[in-house]
């Protein structure tokens, strides 16, 4: 058993920095919104609100309330009442499941988020614990840390197969049957709205990798439809997925117990693209994959619940679609948050690691014996 008293580590930089600007910028969410939010759970502040650090798509505080520390989650605001519920949904199943994730607070009302001035706020239970995602490890120690997190992720799909949320997700699979939300046809639209975007750019970092997206875009566009056919003949199994699992969105207690968080991107997908997701982020800071911590995640997932042959036969494939589609992404994502570049350098990124699949389909295939 893992618990974190037996983990070394030191934070990095990154994560000091991060801590010290929390602290120190304005409260993310209004302090007045915060009260009269809390009002709606019949709760009150016993302590100051504070910034939570290193978050990114949201605002979130922690807050110390009448019944004890809590966060304070501001949604975006383009982000779709229907992608809420479905997120919450998947929260309260694993809630009835007794499976380790945020909990949900309920309001008066009975609802488990409340919209002030056009925006969407819950409330979840703190989840006390440690998260290594940026921290220095011992090798070893780094290495007991994905065995755990492989095994979390197989209870999680394992527990949740056959469920099907309420509401919808954008990114995901209509159902157990039906195609996709952002289907063939979608991203051919995208595409084209994206490249006639690029050519306004006025920064010249930022002109240089929009030109090369849009000079590749046609391979991109041909190879989606490509695999696209050739995965949705083939029957995979499609699970809820995490969408954005990692060791930054784990939380690991004293008890030994990993609390995956943050399930915004949780949808039906095939549990190939949780895998792809999670795997393509065990890299090195030179951007070479990890295999030693690749080998241990995947033999752990194995050992609860493995994967057929007929998935391992299909691993390449579905992970070059998955990277492509987040190639797509992260250039949409670019126009519709104003930036920063960095999206579009992980546009490209996504597509260079589609293209490692198929020229290394044989080293893919060795995580299934390691």
């Amino acid at each position: 058993m893992i618990t974190a008293s037996r983990i070394l580590h030191i934070p990095r930089p990154n994560r000091l920095t991060a801590y010290i600007q929390s602290r120190l910028r304005p409260l993310d969410i209004d302090f007045g919104i915060v009260s009269e939010v809390l009002t709606q759970y019949e709760l009150e502040l016993t302590a100051l609100p504070r910034n939570l650090p290193n978050t990114r798509r949201n605002r979130n505080l922690i807050v110390n309330t009448s019944s004890g520390k809590k966060i304070l989650k501001l949604y975006r605001s383009d982000w779709r009442t229907s992608t809420i519920v479905y997120e919450h949904s998947i929260l309260k199943r694993l809630a009835q499941l007794s499976f380790p994730a945020p909990g949900l607070m309920v309001t008066t009302d009975g609802n488990t988020f409340i919209n002030k001035l056009n925006h969407n706020y819950a409330l979840f239970d703190f989840v006390t614990g440690t998260n290594y995602s940026s921290s220095f490890l011992l090798r070893s120690h780094r290495l007991k840390l994905m065995a755990k997190a492989g095994q979390t992720l197989a209870h999680l799909h394992s527990q949740l197969e056959g469920f099907l949320p309420e509401g919808q997700h954008h990114l995901g699979f209509v159902s157990y049957v039906d195609g996709r939300h952002r289907d063939i046809a979608w991203h051919t639209k995208k595409i084209e709205e994206l490249k006639a975007k690029s050519s306004h750019l006025t920064v010249p970092q930022d002109i240089v990798h929009a030109k090369w997206l849009v000079q590749n875009s046609h391979f991109i566009l041909e190879e989606l439809s490509r695999l696209d056919e050739l995965l949705s003949a083939s029957s995979l199994p499609r699970v809820i997925i995490h969408g954005d699992y990692g060791l930054h969105n784990i939380i690991f207690q004293e008890s030994g117990i990993a609390t995956p968080v943050d399930f915004e991107l949780a949808r039906l997908e095939w549990r190939l693209s949780d895998l792809t997701s999670c795997l393509t982020k065990i890299r090195y800071g030179t951007g070479d994959y990890d295999f030693e911590s690749l080998g241990r995640f995947m033999e752990a997932y194995q050992s609860v619940y493995p994967l057929s042959d007929h998935e391992w036969e299909l691993f390449p494939q579905a992970w070059r679609f998955y990277k492509l589609m987040g190639a797509v992404q992260y250039w949409n994502s670019y126009y519709e948050t104003g930036g920063p570049t960095r999206k579009l350098v992980s546009a490209r990124d996504a597509i260079d690691q589609a293209d490692w699949a198929l020229r290394h389909p044989d080293k893919l295939f060795s995580l299934r014996t390691k």
